[in-house]
């Protein structure tokens, strides 16, 4: 027979907290200031048992003071109480940014400096902005601002020559315009440009700039303003009334047959690769870059069409796939390279090879012909054309893909010295045939 203990449980009560028994630290409730915020301040009972009481904090004056202005809604008048800009008052313009959606305000400025009449129309101004959906403080922003977070990314992916237009901006509007605001670019500071770039400096490319050069110059300054009027950054592009200099385009230069022979002739002993990128030019009278960037996928034997990729007008165009270009494709294909789908491929990666500017210099050189660019050969080819029986100015144009036909009369058409001089030769004799027949 098993014997239990019985086991009375014992009730403990708990033991309530003391009311005066304080925590480890203290909320003091202090009184409210005179704008009405409350204050609070925590003390350690360490730090009171060391005699470092709650301090008795009164509440501080405001350091500024405002009031609103009659008649203009949203305008308010501060005057600061104390600090650096003790006594003076100030006008701001209290508004509700249509791009943030935050409440903020702008500085208008200052009360017996700036005259009220001037506040009024810039208040109405800053009211104009806001009621169209432009911020007044995004026309503070500065061009250089501007150009660096908003420009520079759109024009990398609307424009093929972004890199000329951003290298413009920067070494040439940025250094004189970069930091004043676009509220505060005017069509001055464009004249004041022209006129710097007109006075040239030691850092430019010989020492000067031509026209040319100077208009490209404000149309890289005016597109990137006209942006930011379309960002709604501001009302209107002040560079629009700037007035472009009057060029002088150099005549056209093309190669005359003689010159055309010695440069083929200098060809032997170039890279087969070259050889070819030559013959391509010559015989499809495209640009450099629209045949680099050509691929396999671009020739359309079906059609009889080489697609381009990439033109000037940045728009989708073709060149006719004669005979001769597929005789040249043909000698390509042993040169491609496995993985690149480029008729020119680039000697490492999927990219295509860069334009050989330094080898047609040498041969240029070899066969005692000026410097030039791949553009020679267009021109040549315009040239050329235009000496063929029954030829016409409108059928060349077509073939170099031109919109009007004025640029290839004002930029494209060579005459050599050798028929202006036959011609004169041929006028000359015609003419004084005709008065000793007389």
């Amino acid at each position: 027979m098993s014997h239990f203990t019985k086991v009375t449980p014992t009730v403990v009560e708990l033991v309530q907290p003391d009311p005066a028994a304080r925590t480890s630290a203290e909320i003091i409730v202090l009184p409210t200031d005179k704008i009405g915020r409350k204050r609070i301040q925590r003390v350690a009972l360490l730090a009171r048992a060391c005699g470092a009481d709650a301090p008795d904090l009164k509440a501080r004056a405001p350091k500024q003071t405002e009031k609103r202005v009659p008649d203009l809604p949203g305008v308010v008048e501060i005057t600061y109480r104390s600090g650096k800009c003790k006594g003076r008052k100030v006008w701001f313009l209290r508004y509700r940014d249509p791009l943030t959606g935050n409440y903020t305000s702008i500085r208008l400025g200052e009360v017996g400096v700036m005259p009220y009449i001037e506040m009024a129309a810039l208040a109405k101004r800053y009211q104009d902005d806001i009621a169209a959906g432009r911020s007044p403080k995004s026309a503070r922003m500065t061009l250089e601002t501007f150009v660096t977070l908003h420009f520079h990314p759109w024009v990398q992916q609307h424009q093929r020559s972004s890199k000329d237009t951003m290298a413009r901006l920067t070494r040439y509007v940025l250094p004189l315009l970069g930091d004043k605001s676009l509220q505060d670019i005017d069509h001055r500071d464009g004249e004041r440009l022209v006129k710097l770039l007109l006075a040239g400096d030691p850092s430019m490319r010989f020492g000067e700039l031509t026209p040319a050069t100077i208009n490209r110059v404000l149309m890289a300054a005016r597109r990137a303003l006209g942006r930011a009027v379309e960002e709604g950054f501001i009302a209107e592009n002040p560079f629009k009334r700037v007035r472009q200099l009057k060029e002088s385009p150099p005549s056209p230069r093309a190669l005359d047959t003689d010159e055309q022979d010695r440069f083929l002739a200098a060809l032997v002993d170039e890279p087969l690769i070259f050889v070819l990128l030559i013959q391509f030019l010559l015989a499809t009278a495209a640009r450099i870059n629209e045949i680099l960037a050509l691929e396999e996928t671009d020739i359309d034997y079906a059609n009889g069409v080489v697609h381009l990729r990439m033109t000037k007008a940045g728009e989708a165009q073709t060149l006719p796939l004669t005979t001769t270009v597929a005789a040249i494709l043909e000698a390509l294909a042993p040169l491609r390279r496995p993985g690149n789908p480029h008729l020119f491929p680039a000697k490492s990666g999927t990219g295509h090879m860069v334009a050989p500017y330094k080898r047609l210099k040498k041969v240029l050189a070899a066969t005692g012909l000026d410097p030039a660019g791949f553009h020679l050969f267009r021109k040549t080819v315009a040239t050329r054309a235009m000496e063929l029986p029954q030829m016409d100015v409108l059928t060349v144009s077509r073939l170099l893909r031109h919109k009007s036909v004025r640029t290839l009369e004002v930029h494209y058409l060579a005459t050599p010295q050798k028929r202006l001089r036959q011609a004169a030769n041929d006028i000359g004799e015609l003419l004084l045939a005709r008065r000793k027949g007389g």
